[in-house]
């Protein structure tokens, strides 16, 4: 598959649904990131990070992809809520729900 805009982290291409986890620092996250607060420097690499990450949704949208953006801190927080928000956007595509007899252990999160 060619590269996508953006570049997910990660890929359902038979959906079209394309799946970010951004680091909270990196992307600009109001826990994170206050303008005003940092160097210059890093105020104008998290500003572009930020209309970097825009300008991908609109591509991605655009190509007939759903996106999905997670925060890094959020997946770590509750897993499995953040797995639910992407099998929500998978259904909306017709993805069908994975078989209830797998063991929801074996999806946690690695620490």
């Amino acid at each position: 598959m060619k590269r996508l805009p953006g570049n997910p982290d990660i890929v359902f291409p038979k959906w079209k649904v394309a799946v970010f986890v951004d680091g909270a620092f990196w992307h600009g996250h109001s826990s994170k990131f206050s303008p005003g607060r940092l160097s210059e420097w890093w105020e104008e690499k998290i500003l572009a990070n930020q209309r970097r990450d825009r300008r991908a949704n609109q591509e991605l949208r655009r190509l007939g992809w759903r996106v999905v953006r997670l925060w890094d801190f959020e997946v770590r927080k509750d897993p499995s809520d953040q797995a639910s928000r992407v099998m929500r956007a998978l259904a909306a595509r017709g993805c069908p729900p994975p078989p209830d007899s797998v063991p929801a252990a074996r999806y946690r999160a690695r620490r």
